[in-house]
């Protein structure tokens, strides 16, 4: 048996496989095959024109990228979202070296998370953090200070201070007699320290 005829018999029994001979010994080829399945070693009794015997060497445990099915950006949101309970804020599909992405930011309550989801295996990694800036909630001046700023406008003695809201803003006021023994209320922004207004007393 020739080479090319233990070829035509490998293609007979086992058609789409790609052989290749490794060996010539004796009255023997021995071939690797490679097919849909995985890989083989091959060997041809070139005497009795047969298979002496085929054993896997590896299988293809999964199909190549190119053939796999892509996940939808939902199945890469859902992904990302079992890696982050933060909101989604965006979604776009990347391709980079041939390896296609889902770009997944999310907005979580102290950080914004961006996530790398692959679209073909759906493994996700993170690949950003970023701290929000929080704004701390306004300080109110404490009653002490709030009549400091009332005394530096009008100078005297401190009848009275009272903490009032209206509209929204916070203030101060304050009810000062004078060296003159007048009497001013001079009203303090409870939040800037700001003098919105000086009333005297007829």
């Amino acid at each position: 048996m020739s080479q090319e005829e233990a070829i035509q018999l490998i293609n007979e029994r086992y058609p789409g496989s790609n052989a290749e001979l490794v060996e010539e010994s004796g009255n023997t080829f021995l071939f690797s095959l490679e097919n849909d399945q995985g890989f083989y070693e091959l060997e041809i009794d070139r005497e009795n024109n047969s298979v002496a015997y085929l054993e896997n060497i590896s299988l293809h445990d999964r199909q190549s990228e190119a053939d796999q099915k892509e996940i939808t950006e939902e199945e890469a949101i859902e992904v990302a979202r079992q890696r982050s309970d933060g909101e989604v804020v965006s979604s776009t599909l990347s391709e980079s070296n041939g390896q296609k992405n889902f770009e997944v930011v999310l907005e979580e309550e102290t950080r914004i998370v961006t996530l790398l989801v692959n679209a073909i295996s759906g493994e996700a990694e993170v690949t950003n953090e970023e701290s929000k800036e929080t704004e701390e909630p306004a300080r109110i001046l404490s009653e002490p200070e709030a009549i400091e700023i009332a005394l530096d406008a009008v100078n005297g003695e401190v009848d009275d201070v009272d903490l009032e809201q209206s509209n929204g803003v916070t203030y101060f006021l304050i009810e000062i007699e004078s060296d003159d023994d007048d009497e001013a209320t001079v009203q303090v922004n409870a939040i800037t320290g700001e003098v919105m207004s000086t009333v005297w007393d007829d």
